[in-house]
């Protein structure tokens, strides 16, 4: 689906939102001349109010329009945002003219009136329009979509039935005396428009219900930027929340007009800034600080006025409202301050965790991993201060295994979802070691950039420990595999020594010993013993080559290892009668430690045996070269690859072992135009050098 950040703009403005927003403007300048020759006596005859704050909001509406407009011009929250800023704006004006025609008998009063009750309820449609078609400005697809028109169509009961329906009805007989009660509506039997009116009301302030669910729907789709976008619209409710309570807690003031005002203007900001600039600021931290202040501001303003109405309980009899007043903000400042402060990091902690400071967090898990010996005991342990820094329910971290399987330790309940978990990999020198499984969804999954920095610092912390303990567990092993491995060759060497070469060089001395003693009584018997001797001693010799051979290929030592692997090419060439062209290159290697001569070898040997075996190709590419202190090899062909589903064989295995036991790495990779490349790094280590 195409959204508006995805389409490409021709201009950053939006001629009918420039007009309307003008007009808007004309408006409330016209309200306000209206308003300030109303007398205030009108206003309580006609029951409004100045018809100019109405106006401006209606200007505010209609200009944030006109930006979505100017940014995507078919994107309908802009035209919705500019239809009902402008309805709004007319809709003031008409409520400034109802008191003013009124008072000085000018015409049109009950036309104004008309249109202030029953047109300008049209406005209860703007907000489930909103709801249903933010951000991209079209219905959810399916089922979601069928129940966000139907919401909108539920909104739309009441402003029509106002319209339709007769002056008593409406008023229910009391109808004002200074407007004309013969309005033509549509004539209904009886009582049946006082019925229909009551569940219209009830219809349209339920409908609500389907847009927000929309709004829960689409969230819960959305991934990335319209995440984002949708968050956006969080905040803004979660403004209008706090509104709501200023308007409960002081209703008809000038501070609740003030809290409508506020709530309409950043609920239309936040709208705009969504479509137009989702990434302006760090949406998810404006989210979580607004409800940890909100719940924090709640809590210590409920203590405030317990603690100045316990002061006035207690001292109002003695001295005057003032003096009480300033004994009791005086005391609140010095013994209350600290109380407040202590009870706001209090809450922020059960709110959010620890993960407002920095130094408690990774001192602490320092702390545990230093605690922990094993990988399977770390595990846990950063599990665990994850979700006690960062308050979430779950948490997963998952190891990867030098076998290759994997370690997973989780603290808390596992969402049943796989949707429901963020993913962030651990990694050591830009190699993947691991994932750390976080929660998607809820209010303590909302991070800023700071709590994802330091969750950031977290795994890097975590992540060298784990590496740390892995390195050393696989030292453990190595060295172990080396003692076994030395040992199995000791104990080869004595098998091939003393069942074969033994026997074989004591027979020859048998031999010899009976040639001596019938080398005069039977000469023809001599010459065959000495024969069957000599046969005897090549195989003896042919064994101790193996032998030397197994131990250290004697080509490295006879010729290089250059000249030992042109010898491979060669044997390797022959085998499918030159059917393979194998290109051998090698820059000036110098003198390299014996041990990386062999493992190169064997690591060359291996990956061209596989080439011939199974690769059916018909090039291959041999490159050597030494740069940075390591020797880099290349084996490259053009046979059919490597199948992805293919279990890793013993040869593959073993030349990542080769490499890796003096320190290096081998890859081994299928690109995507056919063949497969395999790469080897072995450090040239100092101590290793001839």
């Amino acid at each position: 689906m195409t959204t508006g950040s995805d389409r490409p703009r021709t201009r950053a403005y939006s001629v009918p939102g420039l007009v309307a927003t003008a007009g808007c403007a004309v408006v409330v300048l016209a309200c306000a001349v209206v308003d300030l020759t109303t007398p205030s006596t009108a206003r309580d005859v006609t029951g409004t109010d100045p018809g100019v704050l109405g106006a401006l909001i209606g200007l505010l509406v209609t200009g944030f329009g006109a930006v979505i407009l100017g940014y995507d011009r078919r994107n309908r929250i802009g035209v919705v945002l500019v239809a009902f800023g402008t309805l709004w704006a007319v809709d003031g004006f008409a409520e400034s003219w109802t008191a003013y025609s009124q008072s000085s008998g000018a015409p049109g009063t009950t036309a104004a009136f008309w249109f202030y009750e029953r047109v300008g309820a049209f406005l209860l449609l703007g907000l489930p329009l909103l709801l249903t078609l933010y951000p991209d400005g079209r219905f959810m697809p399916g089922g979601w979509g069928v129940a966000g028109r139907v919401g909108v169509g539920l909104a739309t009961l009441l402003p029509v039935a106002l319209i339709l329906a007769p002056t008593s009805a409406v008023y229910e007989g009391a109808v004002p005396p200074w407007i004309d009660a013969d309005v033509p509506a549509l004539p209904l039997p009886g009582g049946a428009w006082v019925v229909l009116l009551t569940v219209a009301r009830t219809l349209t302030f339920g409908a609500l219900l389907l847009p927000i669910a929309v709004v829960f729907a689409r969230h819960a789709r959305a991934t990335g930027l319209d995440r984002t976008r949708l968050r956006w619209l969080l905040w803004a409710a979660l403004i209008c929340l706090l509104v709501v309570v200023v308007g409960l807690l002081v209703p008809g003031s000038t501070m609740a007009y003030l809290a409508l005002v506020t709530a309409v203007t950043v609920t239309s900001a936040s709208v705009t800034i969504g479509i137009v600039r989702p990434t302006l600021i760090d949406i998810d931290a404006l989210v979580a600080g607004t409800l940890v202040s909100a719940a924090v501001g709640s809590i210590v303003i409920t203590l405030d006025l317990t603690i100045i109405a316990a002061g006035n309980q207690v001292l109002g009899d003695q001295v005057d409202e003032r003096s009480v007043t300033v004994v009791v903000v005086i005391v609140a400042v010095a013994l209350y301050g600290p109380l407040r402060h202590w009870l706001g990091h209090v809450v922020r902690r059960l709110l959010v965790g620890r993960r407002a400071d920095r130094y408690t967090v990774v001192s602490t898990l320092a702390r545990r991993l230093e605690s922990s010996g094993r990988v399977d005991e770390q595990l846990p342990a950063l599990a665990a201060a994850v979700a006690e820094a960062f308050k979430v329910p779950y948490v997963g971290v998952e190891i990867v295994q030098p076998s290759g399987g994997t370690l997973l330790a989780e603290h808390g309940t596992r969402p049943a979802d796989e949707p429901d978990l963020a993913e962030l990999p651990i990694t050591y020198h830009d190699a993947r070691i691991g994932r750390l499984l976080l929660p998607a969804r809820g209010f303590r999954a909302l991070m800023s950039r700071r709590d994802q920095a330091l969750l950031l610092d977290v795994v890097r912390q975590a992540a060298i420990a784990v590496r740390t303990a892995t390195l050393a567990r696989e030292l453990q092993l190595a060295r172990e595999r080396l003692v076994l491995a030395r040992e199995e060759d000791r104990r080869r060497i004595r098998r091939d020594l003393h069942d074969g070469l033994g026997p074989a060089l004591g027979g020859v001395a048998l031999r010899l010993d009976a040639a001596g003693n019938a080398i005069d009584t039977d000469p023809e018997r001599t010459r065959q013993l000495v024969r069957q001797s000599r046969q005897d001693v090549t195989d003896a010799l042919a064994d101790v080559r193996r032998l030397v051979h197994g131990l250290r290929p004697p080509a490295l030592d006879d010729f290089g290892l250059v000249a030992a692997l042109e010898n491979q090419v060669e044997a390797a060439a022959s085998v499918l009668d030159a059917e393979l062209d194998v290109d051998l290159a090698a820059g000036e290697l110098g003198a390299l430690p014996a041990a990386v001569e062999v493992a190169a070898y064997r690591i060359v040997s291996e990956a061209l045996t596989n080439v011939v075996r199974h690769a059916a190709a018909q090039s291959c590419r041999i490159t050597l070269a030494v740069t940075a202190g390591e020797l880099g090899i290349r084996i490259a062909d053009d046979g059919r690859g490597i199948d992805p589903d293919a279990v890793a064989g013993i040869g593959l295995r073993s030349l990542r072992e080769r490499a890796e036991e003096l320190g290096g790495r081998c890859e081994v990779r299928c690109p995507e135009a056919g063949g497969t490349v395999v790469q080897a790094w072995i450090p040239i280590a100092e101590e290793l050098s001839p």
